[in-house]
């Protein structure tokens, strides 16, 4: 029933790793259509799902075992909790008629996933497909983020009656905008951000919203490409990315930021607190001491009754703080080099995804994004191993669209094991690593602080040869200008293809 409802649903895929708690609802999903995806790792499986919820709408499910299965489950269940996307994520539990006798691997896991869900649910008690339907509308619901379903692996086997399995489409109440018209009609220099609340769907609105107002703008990390940055009016992304002073003092001379879905989870300094911000949202984010004026409902909907007069910044000022954000490349292996490198061998409407470290700050800043739904990042909980197997479900949900993934070579080592399921697969995603041979992002920290780098740097192994030993062509290139001629047969063979590049960490100091 399970396997069944998700079928009904829309959902294509389980990723996870199996045991034999869980293997009955595995076979389950392949009885139902649902492919069952091996992953080297549970939190791959659950990174997996939260990219596929974050570009399909659908919440993503992951599965896992229970004891550590579970517990390896709870880096990528917190990411799609602070990147606020859909997810289902089933753990099976030791059998409920032996639960109170039975301690080995037993674990509160409806406790342990209490803080990083929306809820924790117990199938055995009641309706089955009332209570799955139930977790699929909550986890989509704004804001979406992940529900836990536990399954105990005698309950997994009883039989259970059939009963509606369709989605839930309850509507969703707005509130007068009229308070938000007259605030921004006061304001002489408003800014509108743009946020993760904000989808693909809402771009069309959001760009006549910025048609109207004529103001310039920004998009936080999570919701780069939703407008396009070559844009003239595009003035960088907030907050938390490479030079963010500069981004600090484009804010603080806006008299109000008209926030479109945005969410202080993608901030990671507390200047919203100070700012005047109306926002039109699809949920409130009111707390602690972020109190903006909101406006709550459908943000394309909103956005399309919010007739408000032209408000265009001079052109000086756009200028000047435009030309704040450009940079110059240091050196023939500088980070900001790669990026605009690869930037150039690429088609606009590739997907790429994001690995944590330095790299990640300055893509997020510098990477241009041209349409909705082609960057991904974790930046809530900006858990480092998330490019990988995020490139791994944007493929499988865009099979048709080119896949970029770049990561430094720290994470690169978390997530070696997704290669085999890019080869399994056949996935023709092309992936860069950014070796250094540090955690640089920490090194810088520790620079700042007066500290000698420590427990900080490595001796990075040959990843093109790992990548050819798991059947993936790949290359070690000793200048960034090798890159091209792969990068371009890997685009034109559609083939998996992995580089391993050098870049120079010093140039982080000045940027992040």
């Amino acid at each position: 029933m399970i396997a069944r409802t998700l079928a009904a649903r829309g959902v294509e895929y389980v990723f996870g790793l199996p045991g034999g708690e869980i293997v009955a609802f595995i076979d389950a999903c392949r009885r139902e259509d649902i492919q069952f995806l091996l992953t080297g790792h549970e939190a791959s499986a659950a990174w997996m799902a939260q990219v596929t919820g974050e570009i399909t709408g659908v919440a993503g499910v992951c599965a896992a075992t229970l004891g550590p299965g579970a517990t390896n489950l709870l880096t990528g269940v917190a990411s799609a909790f602070l990147d606020r996307a859909p997810m289902l994520a089933i753990t099976a539990q030791i059998p409920r008629s032996a639960i109170a006798t039975m301690t080995h691997q037993r674990l509160a896991f409806d406790k342990l996933f209490a803080p990083i869900t929306k809820a924790s649910i117990e199938v055995g008690e009641g309706d089955t497909a009332l209570a799955i339907g139930f977790a699929m509308d909550l986890a989509t619901a704004p804001r979406p983020g992940p529900v836990h379903v536990l399954l105990a692996s005698d309950v997994a086997i009883e039989q259970t009656e059939a009963s509606s399995i369709g989605p839930n489409h309850a509507g969703r109440e707005t509130v007068d905008l009229k308070q938000i018209v007259r605030r921004i009609d006061a304001a002489k220099k408003p800014l509108v951000l743009i946020g993760l609340g904000a989808r693909p769907d809402d771009a069309r609105a959001i760009r006549g919203l910025l048609d109207r107002l004529q103001a310039p703008f920004l998009v936080t990390p999570k919701a780069k490409g939703i407008v396009s940055e070559d844009d003239p009016r595009f003035l960088g992304v907030a907050s938390g990315m490479a030079i963010d002073h500069e981004i600090l003092k484009t804010l603080s001379l806006a008299d109000l930021v008209v926030g479109i879905g945005f969410d202080p989870v993608e901030c990671d300094k507390t200047w919203f607190a100070r700012t005047e911000i109306a926002a039109i949202d699809n949920a409130s984010m009111t707390g602690g001491d972020y109190h903006p004026m909101e406006a709550i409902g459908d943000i394309s909907s909103l956005m399309e009754r919010l007739h408000v007069e032209p408000k265009p910044w001079p052109e000086e000022w756009i200028a000047q703080r435009r030309a704040a954000m450009r940079r110059e490349p240091e050196s023939e292996s500088s980070p900001l080099r790669l990026i605009e490198e690869l930037r150039s061998m690429v088609p606009r409407e590739t997907i790429v995804t994001c690995d944590v470290g330095s790299h990640k700050l300055v893509m997020g800043q510098f990477w241009r994004a041209f349409e909705p739904g082609t960057f991904f990042m974790s930046n809530g909980l900006s858990g480092m191993g998330f490019g990988l197997p995020a490139a791994i479900a944007a493929q499988l949900a865009r099979p048709e669209t080119p896949v970029l993934s770049v990561a430094g070579d720290g994470g690169m080592l978390m997530m070696v094991h997704d290669l085999a399921l890019i080869r399994e697969r056949d996935l023709p995603i092309i992936i860069v690593v950014c070796r250094d041979g540090s955690l640089s992002l920490i090194r810088v920290s520790e620079h700042r602080r007066g500290i000698a780098p420590y427990g900080v740097d490595f001796a990075p192994p040959d990843f093109a040869a790992i990548a050819r030993a798991f059947g993936i062509g790949a290359r070690r290139v000793r200048s960034l200008e090798e890159m091209k001629p792969y990068i371009e047969r890997a685009l034109s063979q559609r083939i998996p293809f992995l580089i391993d590049a050098p870049v120079d960490y010093s140039e982080y100091y000045d940027l992040v």
